[in-house]
């Protein structure tokens, strides 16, 4: 991937950005997802914790570019007080999702990834298009949802803005 075409890839994808409180969501804190090791795990099991929940898309090209921001955001996250965690949406196996990581990004994930459906994402969280960010504070309320590319220092600022 050239740097000219991720700098570009980046602005479109900021211009289109949207940032909005999230309303209306229902159950999703509840909601047990299949994670990489095959366990399940749920939103109510990081409350006290902030949560930078990123759905996202082994098909979604902006997705591929905001990983690694991901990654060096949950590098800097104070253990114990918040986490990343990605929702893969539609993106096949653990073993495949593993792959992914493995053969497309060349990195490991250092932060937990869960397995999700486009449907889910819909009626758990309203989200249509992908990468799709929610910022969720320590009481399990969704306090930004954050639609298109994230870099790290985006992030960072959304989550500073609730504490």
């Amino acid at each position: 991937m050239s740097h000219q075409w991720v700098n570009r890839l980046v602005a479109a994808s900021l211009a289109l950005a949207l940032t909005a409180p999230a309303t209306g969501l229902g159950g999703f804190d509840n909601h047990r997802y299949e994670t990489l090791d095959g366990q399940t795990a749920s939103i109510s099991d990081y409350r006290g914790k902030v949560v930078v929940l990123n759905l996202w898309a082994v098909w979604c090209s902006p997705c591929l570019v905001e990983i690694p921001h991901l990654v060096s955001l949950q590098e800097g996250l104070p253990e114990g007080e918040a986490t990343v965690i990605g929702l893969a949406i539609d993106s096949g196996s653990a073993v495949a999702i593993r792959r992914f990581w493995e053969r497309r990004l060349q990195i490991e994930p250092n932060y937990p990834i869960w397995l999700g459906t486009a449907e889910l994402a819909r009626e758990l969280f309203d989200v249509r298009t992908y990468p799709a960010t929610l910022i969720i504070d320590r009481n399990g309320q969704v306090r930004q949802k954050l639609l298109g590319l994230q870099t790290e220092e985006q992030l960072s600022a959304a989550i500073a803005a609730i504490q």
